[in-house]
């Protein structure tokens, strides 16, 4: 029997989506607030989770984040009102399985929780269960992970900062959110942002908000995020990747712990914990003055080395598995496991792109794959023939040769090899073959590079 929590302040829709659902063999509790919705979450595992967007105490999305943070494989639909469908969608992209408008149809709310509880999907929910040894991360079952998730474990509770590093793909943000859901902010907000991705001329006001008309473009008034996630954690992704003025508004913020809007003069007080993460080594980036040191120290009080997924080999395959498990229900499959022959190309190619190399490959593999099993023929071919991407800049030293010196297919793989060489990290990359960002991604862009 399909367990389903009805969560909705109107007590009287909640007493009639039971006494109907319960009739169609469903069990059924509900909850009037998403705070005593989040305590029965808590308490038991529900299959499927009916929520209203606009609660007393929260809205759908920040109750999205607490119920995907501690049960991920729970389906969540949202109910809405006509004028909430943008805001529905946008939902949907971060977790929710779908969305119905209000007022409500009985048949159609029924066909569609019908259709979300097929046992089939069940099935494949409870497997990957089986897999989330805790919350939403997938550990593995290698030492050195099960030594990072202690070491999670332990500075969860305090209110340190912590620092990230590891390989791009390795799972940074997952750390990040592992650490956060066992800390005692769990119940507020975990932000994330990605500096790497952000331009430099809106780095200040994706970090501290802005104020209306206080630059071009400024049409209203724009909290930061460290304004979002006040009370809760703040993950700053690849945070290298910030200008230096940057790092000294940053400094600042952290030290007194306040942060002024853009072109406002008051002050706000913020309580964040910050956890960043990074590619490369920060220290070697302080050593080389491209980050501050005294920045550095301020988010390095506790540190987090994330292995690569060639140093832990024995996960190779349980992920391999899981990820062939994830792309039958994306893409409606049904394919049963993986041969002896392709099992055997997965453990030996070195996954410079960890776990997001890793998923990419089996999601591909498995929509190409003929039969009921994903077979070495299905593996693209620099998996199977790792060598061959390497044959013609194998012997070329990286960060010797300008790269204006190569021929066009030379030039080709040295970029290939030189992003693999920085772990798939473009900064890295570009400084390496001693070109700026801009000329890296034109060059990949010239040769359908694709990373």
């Amino acid at each position: 029997m399909s367990k389903i929590l009805i969560i909705d302040d109107d007590t009287f829709i909640c007493e009639i989506l039971k006494k109907q659902l319960s009739s169609n063999g469903y069990k059924v509790e509900t909850a009037f607030s998403g705070k005593s919705g989040m305590e029965a979450i808590k308490d038991g595992q529900f299959d499927l989770v009916l929520c209203d967007f606009r609660l007393p105490d929260t809205d759908g999305l920040e109750l999205l984040q607490k119920i995907k943070a501690i049960a991920q494989s729970t389906i969540v639909i949202i109910i809405t009102a006509y004028a909430d469908i943008r805001q529905a969608v946008k939902l949907m992209k971060m977790g929710a399985e779908d969305y119905i408008t209000k007022p409500l149809q009985q048949e159609e709310l029924l066909a569609l929780i019908r259709q979300k509880l097929t046992q089939d999907k069940l099935e494949v929910r409870k497997k990957q269960d089986h897999i989330y040894t805790d919350g939403d991360f997938i550990m593995g079952k290698s030492d050195n992970m099960r030594s990072v998730i202690n070491l999670s474990r332990r500075v969860a509770p305090t209110n340190m900062s912590v620092l990230i590093q590891g390989e791009t793909g390795t799972g940074k943000e997952y750390i990040a959110r592992f650490i956060h859901q066992h800390s005692k902010r769990n119940n507020k907000p975990f932000v994330a942002l990605d500096c790497g991705a952000i331009p430099k001329d809106l780095a200040n006001s994706e970090l501290f908000g802005h104020i209306k008309g206080s630059f071009t473009g400024a049409v209203r008034d724009k909290e930061g995020v460290f304004q979002q996630a006040n009370g809760g954690t703040l993950f700053l992704d690849e945070i290298g990747n910030l200008s230096y003025d940057i790092q000294v508004r940053l400094l600042r913020v952290l030290q007194e712990r306040t942060v002024s809007r853009v072109g406002e003069n008051k002050a706000q007080k913020v309580d964040v914990r910050i956890i960043t993460a990074s590619n490369d080594d920060l220290l070697d980036e302080v050593n080389q003055n491209n980050f501050r040191e005294d920045l550095y120290h301020r988010v390095n009080e506790f540190k987090i080395n994330l292995p690569a997924l060639r140093e832990r080999k024995e996960d190779i395959l349980f992920f391999a598995k899981y990820f062939l498990s994830a792309s039958n229900e994306e893409l409606e499959l049904r394919i049963d496991g993986i041969s002896a022959d392709a099992e055997l190309v997965l453990q030996k190619y070195p996954w410079h792109g960890n776990l997001r190399e890793l998923k990419n490959v089996i999601k591909r593999a498995a929509l190409m794959a003929p039969g009921q099993e994903i077979t070495k023929d299905c593996l693209p071919r620099e998996i199977v023939y790792p060598s061959d991407s390497d044959v013609n800049s194998e012997n070329v030293e990286i960060g010797e040769s300008k790269l204006k010196d190569a021929s066009s297919e030379f030039e080709k793989q040295l970029i290939m090899r030189t992003i693999e060489e920085a772990g798939f990290n473009k900064s890295k990359a570009a400084r390496l073959l001693k070109i700026d960002r801009k000329t890296l991604y034109n060059k990949i862009k010239q040769y359908g590079i694709e990373i």
